[in-house]
């Protein structure tokens, strides 16, 4: 039984999502830079481009099939790459084993089931390490352009010569897109976030705002460390305690970025917020489980627990009492809640870190 489950989660991938992305990779390959007004991709360039990649190798030159368990494994390959780079890079910029163990922790669900979380993480703790020269600066746009939250990390480290490559990175990779078809890219990137309704362990799934608020809240929880004065590694813990807090969708791959993000001021800033992260994935795990299923506010479909997973998952579901697993979901998005704010106050307020 322990091999199955092992090999399920070597080959396993998150059906509503690798579906989207087996449709998607096509027309970006074949439009990479009008594809947004082709598809409803809502990822940044480079967050797009290099999935497409993978499919491009593993289908259109392997010849695999996107169900074979080899194209899967492909497939996820970059994703364990970027984790090791992540832990190597962690152990470069100053962590302890703590802090390298928080952090590869923090990657075993993009690990099991695909988010591309740890390649743009570990570029945006190489540009940390390179913040002097222009190599950090380009290693920071790119990690931005993969997925923002990441790059926003390595922004309060940047010196002048890396911020200027920073900028001139960010131009060659932003014109293209703005010349091909602006609109369509700024509706699917930007204008996008606003309209998606609130889910998993966000504290907004539970408070029904206006729906402008979160996203206005957010952005200015995470502009206020960038601008600020103060320690850089305190300003990137601010950041990514800022996603967990605040933002209206907080999905398990988060702790990719925030949980790094912390241990860049504390070890033990890092090792709470972990716990928020096991604590809702567990939670969030038993209410599947007594939900027989998982419905994806995203597309507004429900989806059944042999639907959730390619292949279905090898374990019989757990039987939990719905209003108890219901009410272990609520707990554990409060709790990240309060972890999260409270990590954002003690380090945007002035005075030491924990």
């Amino acid at each position: 039984m322990m091999a199955d489950v092992i090999w399920w989660l070597l080959t396993a991938v998150y059906a509503p999502d690798y579906e989207k992305w087996m449709s998607w990779c096509p027309k970006i390959i074949s439009h990479p830079l009008t594809y947004y007004a082709k598809t409803d991709v809502h990822y940044p360039p480079l967050g797009s481009l290099l999935p497409a990649l993978v499919w491009y190798l593993g289908h259109g030159l392997l010849g695999l099939n996107p169900l074979d368990w080899r194209f899967r494994l492909l497939w996820k390959l970059p994703v364990w790459i970027g984790t090791l780079a992540c832990v190597y890079c962690a152990r470069r910029v100053g962590m302890g084993r703590t802090g390298q163990l928080v952090v590869a922790l923090s990657t075993a669900y993009p690990c099991a089931f695909w988010q591309l979380d740890p390649i743009p993480v570990s570029m945006a703790l190489a540009a940390i390490i390179m913040r002097e020269r222009w190599l950090g600066g380009t290693l920071a746009a790119l990690a931005f352009w993969t997925k923002p939250t990441a790059g926003l990390l390595a922004l309060p480290h940047l010196r002048r010569e890396s911020l200027i490559a920073f900028v001139l990175v960010t131009a060659v990779v932003l014109v293209p897109y703005l010349l091909g078809n602006g609109w369509a890219f700024l509706q699917d990137v930007v204008l996008f976030q606003m309209g998606r309704p609130p889910q998993n362990c966000s504290i907004w799934t539970l408070v029904t705002p206006p729906t402008e608020l979160p996203v206005a809240l957010l952005a200015a929880a995470m502009l206020l460390p960038l601008v600020a004065p103060g320690e850089p590694e305190r300003r990137s813990c601010a950041v990514g305690a800022a996603l967990l807090a605040f933002s209206k969708v907080v999905n398990p791959n988060y702790w990719a970025v925030s949980c790094p993000a912390a241990c860049l001021a504390s070890e033990r800033l890092g090792l709470l917020l972990l716990s928020t992260g096991a604590l809702f994935t567990v939670a969030a795990g038993l209410h599947v489980s007594a939900s027989h299923g998982y419905f994806n506010a995203e597309d507004g479909r429900f989806y059944r627990l042999e639907d959730l997973f390619l292949p279905p998952p090898p374990t019989p579901a757990v039987h939990v009492p719905p209003a108890l697993a219901r009410a272990l979901l609520d707990g554990a998005v409060v709790y990240n809640f309060l972890v999260a704010a409270w990590v954002y106050v003690r380090c945007v307020a002035r005075g030491s870190m924990i």
